[in-house]
């Protein structure tokens, strides 16, 4: 059994269902992302790039990208709360700056916490 900080992945149709039916929305240039609050504690994560975005390796290196970016987040606020995320890819991002897809995930969580700590008061 992982430890619940280890951030792992959305499995099947019906987890990714259910973050797109009950979970937040939140739009940006790059992606779309879709976030569910939990109640067990874990993170789980999901990210889907269709065929229109390009080839194999330009949907492979658009994965590989969020997938750090997301890594490199985990270490912020978000250790106490559970919740599974869901990002659709977006044309444009695999030529996107790196700095510009981190901060656009940033203000996506902030939102996401935001509304959390909202919901808890």
């Amino acid at each position: 059994m992982k430890a619940s900080h280890q951030l792992q992945k959305l499995r099947n149709t019906q987890q990714f269902r259910r973050v797109y039916d009950q979970g937040q929305r939140f739009h940006t240039p790059f992606f779309s992302t879709f976030i569910l609050k939990n109640d067990s504690g874990e993170r789980r994560c999901g990210i889907t790039v269709t065929r229109k975005i390009g080839s194999a390796v330009v949907r492979n290196r658009c994965k590989r990208r969020l997938r750090e970016i997301i890594r490199k987040h985990q270490l912020k606020d978000l250790n106490s709360i559970g919740f599974d995320l869901v990002i659709n890819v977006k044309a444009g991002l695999d030529e996107a700056d790196f700095n510009q897809l981190e901060s656009a995930f940033s203000r996506v969580m902030e939102k996401f916490l935001a509304s959390v700590m909202a919901q808890n008061d």
